[in-house]
């Protein structure tokens, strides 16, 4: 993960380009969301 701060917003790096983000937590919950996509559920 890697992004930086801007004036008002986040511009985190997200599959080979930056995406604005409202902030830094918005950017860790849609990182954390696409790595739960990409898990395969276990099963039961």
């Amino acid at each position: 993960m890697k992004g930086y701060i801007t004036a008002m917003s986040y511009m985190g790096y997200v599959e080979g380009r930056y995406l604005l983000f409202c902030s830094e937590a918005d950017y860790m919950d849609y990182i954390r969301e696409l790595t739960e996509m990409d898990t395969p559920a276990e099963a039961a």
